[in-house]
């Protein structure tokens, strides 16, 4: 970075002097002229060129005090990163809540939507490191919701693991929710008009948003 600023600067003074030449050589300007118009440029060549070292210049009697000014800007840009880290934070806590109950029907939980737009944007600011205890709380949280969605369409899971703190594996669950007997019982009770089929399909897009869940859950475990 020094370097480039130094060629910069150094530019600045070349191309200074030969505008200033010419217009000397059309008399637009005088010989004293054309050495402040020299100097000054000279000045402005090593600011540049010294950038990262100079403290203050003065330019008209007024001082302009570059490193309080880069120091002032760090804090505001500092102060903005955490102020955004922290609404993402209260997001996050927002994000476990579920207006009207776990679920308004079907497989999905009605937060995991939500949460997934929160969860991009969180990567997108390059925050995830500094919530990851806040986001794979949530996470838990809504696997929980997942399994609740999906035992509704599935019998044999209701009683295995509703209100109970299993995180099971998706290949697990999959071949669980998805067992004949299983489905056919909420068939019985009228699940999708007791359309086999239809209770399969929504089970599918279930167990593919549980896993999406688990897949986080375990990423986000190896940066705790």
């Amino acid at each position: 970075m020094r370097f480039l600023l130094s060629i910069l600067g150094i530019v600045i003074f070349l191309l200074s002097v030969k505008f200033g030449y010419h217009l000397l050589l059309a008399e637009n300007i005088s010989g004293t002229e054309f050495v402040s118009l020299v100097i000054a440029f000279a000045v402005i060549g090593l600011i540049l060129s010294f950038a990262s070292e100079v403290q203050e210049f003065s330019v008209a009697g007024n001082i302009v005090k570059l490193k309080e000014v880069k120091k002032d800007a760090d804090k505001s840009i500092a102060e903005l990163k955490s102020a955004r880290t922290e609404t993402f934070r209260f997001l996050l806590s927002l994000a476990k809540r579920h207006p009207g109950g776990i679920s308004g029907g079907g497989t999905v939980d009605g937060r995991v939507e939500d949460f997934s737009f929160l969860y991009d944007q969180i990567v997108a600011f390059q925050c995830e490191d500094d919530l990851v205890n806040d986001i794979d709380d949530v996470v838990n949280i809504l696997m929980k919701g997942q399994l609740y969605c999906i035992s509704t369409y599935s019998d044999s899971l209701s009683s295995k693991y509703y209100g109970k703190d299993i995180t099971p594996k998706p290949s697990q669950l999959t071949i669980e929710a998805l067992d004949n007997e299983s489905v056919e019982k909420a068939a019985s009770r009228n699940v999708e008009g007791g359309d086999v089929g239809k209770i399969k399909e929504r089970l599918v897009v279930g167990l593919d948003e549980y896993k999406k869940l688990y897949e986080l859950h375990q990423k986000l475990q190896l940066k705790m």
